[in-house]
């Protein structure tokens, strides 16, 4: 049977062998699941013909290619093999990493605004015990990301993306007044809501985005800066 050369592939996953061997004995469909682990065998044509495991984020190249009973298989180290499904390429791997590590930064600022409510409003504080509006953005990503924005909502529109304000993901600072020069930033935490330093009367809130244009909770405009 005639082999073809691979790519360098990335095996990723994260349920344990004895699930993944269930749910394929069972026929279950795995649809999006990402396993921790998964079986090598030392032929495709064998049933359980197994070699040993390799694990989430193992690096190989492939010296092969099989097709047995619809699936394909590919051949790596010692003449072993893994099952196509489980793998993917390097490009495609890259891309699972960078958006789960952008995932976790969103998560990471969404936590930490959250976490200030019910603190102070005092124009020009940057916290951590109150905190003017753009003070607040700029505490909440220089400590979960690193980032260092600027202390002035003009400043931080140009910082990140232009996004629409309909499709907005946690972590997008949301502008509110004039598109050119916003009054007020916050950040959007999900559900439909954003923490900002409101004013000195009710200090840091989450508030409802308004859809309606004449409200002071109407963003003008949105930035996804992770």
């Amino acid at each position: 049977m005639p082999f073809v050369i691979k790519k360098q592939l990335y095996f990723f996953c994260n349920l344990s062998v004895t699930q993944l061997a269930y749910a394929r004995k069972s026929g279950f469909n795995l649809g999006e699941n990402i396993y921790n682990e998964a079986e090598i065998q030392f032929s495709p044509f064998t049933a359980g013909s197994l070699a040993g495991q390799v694990k989430s984020g193992y690096k190989f190249t492939a010296t092969g290619q099989a097709q047995y009973k619809g699936r394909t298989w590919y051949r790596i180290k010692d003449n072993k093999w893994i099952l196509g499904t489980n793998t993917v390429t390097t490009k495609k791997y890259a891309s699972i990493k960078a958006k789960a590590a952008k995932t976790a930064k969103q998560k990471k600022v969404v936590a930490l605004a959250n976490a200030q409510v019910g603190k102070a409003y005092v124009w020009g504080a940057t916290g951590p015990y109150s905190f003017d509006c753009s003070g607040l953005t700029m505490y909440a990503y220089k400590k979960a990301t690193g980032l260092t924005l600027p202390h002035y909502s003009v400043s931080q529109l140009y910082y990140g993306k232009a996004v629409s304000t309909k499709k907005l993901v946690k972590g997008d600072l949301l502008f509110f007044g004039s598109k050119s020069a916003p009054s007020h930033v916050g950040i959007y935490v999900g559900g439909g809501k954003f923490v900002h330093a409101s004013s000195p009367t009710v200090g840091v809130i989450k508030s409802k985005v308004s859809t309606n244009r004449s409200s002071a909770f109407y963003p003008s405009s949105a930035r996804r800066v992770i």
